[in-house]
């Protein structure tokens, strides 16, 4: 009687269904988890006795009992169907003397995380690839001892910014993952938003001279905080280059920076493609680029904003935003200026 007793108690603790049937296919038990965790309700009462291929069922499961059957262990991975309910498990299935265990591992949170890492390899794999095919398409036609020094200098000048782009994609990656595993140390000191803001807009010159858009900071007077310098660069550089970058050829941004009630607004605003009110909520997320991101052509994997949001937290800073689809967006990080 101990013995039974603590063997329930173990198998309440165990987060796999596991079910013990007879020889004609009859449950004479279960553990706890596999009723609440697969949500399966059925008889445990001795006046209805229910076979387990009335409860469950999966591809191999006549290949399970056979095998069991000849003293081996039958362990793969697949779709189980509880009553219509589809779960993604590991199935064990083994025999003992005149009774035969399944267990039911759910691994549909692994199945997940395996087809996040897919999709991340496959999309940095993708972004990896156009960059390094252009560059080893120029250095070929560089080793051309008679193409002119013009078109030297020129193909050179593509395969940097090319260089450029893989170096920005992989400090993204290794930013984003020091991030989510809060390992950022930041240092906070006394800013000067308005000296920052011309400094992002220098760096940014490229983008918006190469599609011919003015970027216009509205703005004469300094404005001090507190905050963590690096990393709210880095969130006033990824909006800037987002908003140059959603932008239609000739377009127009403006950087404003304001003071209400002890709150330091900077908002960023673009007459560009717009988001669509749905979309809003994702765009936030790693890897999420809005439907409409290829009416300007624009390239990425969609970090920018991911890390703009761990950045956020850090200098415990509000984003808002504000987008009308094909009209323009808005930006707008709103920063405390009390010293912590």
């Amino acid at each position: 009687m101990v013995k039974k007793v603590m063997t329930d108690k173990i198998l309440s603790f165990i987060e796999e269904g596991i079910v013990t049937t007879n020889e004609d296919f009859v449950i004479i038990s279960f553990n706890p988890a596999f009723e609440k965790f697969f949500s399966v309700a059925f008889s445990k009462t001795k006046s209805k006795k229910e076979k387990i291929i009335e409860v469950v069922s999966f591809p191999k499961m006549n290949t399970a009992f056979e095998f069991a059957e000849s003293g081996g262990v039958f362990s793969e991975e697949s779709p189980v169907y509880f009553r219509g309910k589809r779960v993604e498990c590991k199935v064990t299935v083994f025999k003992e003397g005149n009774v035969t265990n399944w267990i039911f591992e759910d691994i549909t949170n692994f199945k997940i995380l395996e087809d996040a890492k897919s999709d991340f390899v496959s999309a940095v794999s993708h972004e990896f690839m156009t960059p390094l095919s252009v560059v080893d398409g120029f250095l070929s036609i560089i080793r051309d001892p008679d193409i002119a020094k013009k078109l030297r200098d020129d193909y050179i000048d593509r395969s940097i910014v090319q260089l450029k782009r893989l170096e920005k994609l992989v400090d993204q990656l290794l930013s984003l993952s020091e991030l989510e595993m809060k390992k950022y140390v930041p240092n906070f000191s006394t800013v000067n938003i308005l000296q920052m803001l011309f400094e992002v807009k220098d760096e940014m010159a490229y983008r918006w001279k190469a599609k011919s858009v003015k970027v216009r900071i509205d703005s004469s007077k300094d404005f001090f905080i507190y905050t963590e310098g690096s990393a709210l660069y880095r969130i006033l550089a990824n909006l800037l280059s987002n908003s140059i970058k959603y932008s239609h050829k000739n377009g127009e941004v403006t950087i404003k920076v304001m003071n209400e009630k002890g709150k330091v607004k900077i908002s960023i605003e673009d007459n560009g493609i717009g988001i669509k009110e749905e979309e809003i909520p994702r765009i936030f997320e790693r890897f999420y680029r809005a439907s409409n991101s290829s009416e300007t052509g624009a390239k990425g994997m969609g970090l920018g904003l991911a890390l703009v949001k761990h950045l956020c937290e850090v200098i415990e800073a509000k984003m808002e935003v504000y987008s009308r689809y094909t009209l323009g967006s808005i930006f707008t990080i709103v920063l405390s200026q009390e010293r912590r």
